[in-house]
């Protein structure tokens, strides 16, 4: 489904919220980004002495940071020294106006900085608070730092990824990071839609390794009910057989072909006399039961196709397939195509910046993608300005190092 209403015709649907986003590297600029394309307008604010950590993480396009540039569009950036009372100043008049503020300082950090949500909310009752941690609030690790890969580790990610026998893998993407930011932006919505109907701000507290576990919800809840841990099984599922990824004449295809009718559809379309009716596979218990047999079979009679040729067949019989994809080829897909994901955003430094747009598409209130990342202070003047300060204001903070 595509926006039905025309892009910058209509407001987003947090169109008139502020933003003030204070967090770094992935989970929290990325849950203020995706609150961007809502509609919100949002602020970063960042240290004077060379931004926000992600600028500083390569690899670079022409000295900006790709991985800034990835997580941080629909922002103007403030620089701010909130080490002095002079810079928290400044923020407490923006926190005077804000709806949503975001954090990921440890909390020793926070307390050193002055912005718990103790003095946030004393500022504006009814913000809506969101601190987000690496392991939690309390407990033993609250003061250690962390990464998506400890996050992976920790939370019993890897165990279950990878390849069987040998040993744990990561996963090719920051999953931890990535998935707390989009359980923070719908505990950010959820506490905005409570303070709608009860004018009540509120905290929220979000931590990776919980996001990463929930992540995993269907294979602990197993474990959990059956007190079985969970085989490593490289691209099979767990669930049905056959599932998994197979070899072809010059590729690879995906297969899901997980209950009695794709399963009978495709022994018709592989053409392998006496497979639909063998009775070790006549049920979705046994093909699980002996998924290393079955998978061994239909990966010798996939090798003897391309993987086009494949894929018309299975899609004609209505079996669910795919394409197995790197970057490049994704972005001829025709299906992709279609969708138009694909966005260009404009940059100070850049020109343009290439990146993938917002997923949602609603039919009154579009989400929208208005501007790349923003440069490290790139609108200070023009927000201190807003905020009443006169050129010589603004003159006296600079030199001061306080902007």
């Amino acid at each position: 489904m595509k926006n039905l209403a025309t892009k910058g015709t209509k407001p987003g649907p947090l169109e008139g919220l502020l933003v003030l986003d204070l967090a770094q590297l992935i989970t929290g600029p990325w849950c203020a980004s995706l609150l961007g394309d809502l509609g919100a307008k949002v602020v970063k604010i960042e240290t004077p002495r060379g931004g926000e950590a992600m600028r500083q993480i390569g690899p670079f396009v022409e000295g900006e940071s790709v991985l800034f540039l990835s997580v941080n569009r629909n922002k103007r950036s403030l620089t701010l020294d909130l080490s002095r009372e002079s810079g928290r100043e400044i923020l407490w008049k923006l926190v005077s106006r804000a709806d949503v503020f975001i954090q990921n300082f440890r909390p020793d950090v926070r307390a050193a900085y002055g912005v718990e949500y103790s003095r946030v909310s004393s500022l504006r009752p009814d913000i809506v608070y969101l601190s987000v941690t690496a392991f939690g609030e309390d407990g033993p690790y609250r003061f250690k730092p962390g990464t998506d890969h400890v996050f992976q580790g920790l939370s019993g990610l890897m165990s279950v990824s990878g390849e069987p026998g040998q040993g744990p893998l990561r996963m090719g993407v920051p999953v931890a990071d990535m998935t707390t930011a989009m359980y923070a932006c719908l505990g950010v919505l959820a506490a905005l839609m409570h303070r709608k109907n009860t004018g009540q701000g509120q905290e929220i507290r979000l931590n990776l390794l919980d996001a990463a576990m929930c992540l995993q919800q269907t294979t602990i809840t197993e474990y959990l009910l059956t007190g079985r841990l969970p085989e490593q099984l490289g691209n099979s599922s767990p669930f049905a057989c056959p599932v998994s990824m197979f070899p072809t004449a010059d590729g690879h295809l995906n297969l899901a072909a997980f209950n009695n009718k794709f399963w009978r559809a495709l022994c018709r379309t592989l053409d392998v006399p006496g497979l639909a009716d063998d009775p070790r596979f006549s049920t979705p218990e046994e093909r699980l039961a002996r998924r290393e047999e079955l998978e061994t079979i239909l990966a010798a009679r996939f090798t003897s196709r391309t993987t086009a040729d494949w894929l018309a067949r299975l899609e004609e019989a209505d079996v669910p397939c795919g394409p197995v994809h790197d970057y490049e080829s994704l972005f001829t897909d025709p299906q992709v195509l279609e969708n138009r994901l694909l966005r260009e955003l404009p940059h100070a430094g850049l020109g343009q910046v290439r990146t993938l747009g917002n997923p949602l598409a609603f039919s009154e209130s579009p989400a929208m993608e208005r501007n790349g990342a923003p440069e490290l202070g790139e609108h200070t003047n023009e927000l201190l300005h807003e905020m009443g300060y006169s050129e010589t204001d603004i003159r006296e903070l600079r030199e001061q190092g306080v902007i």
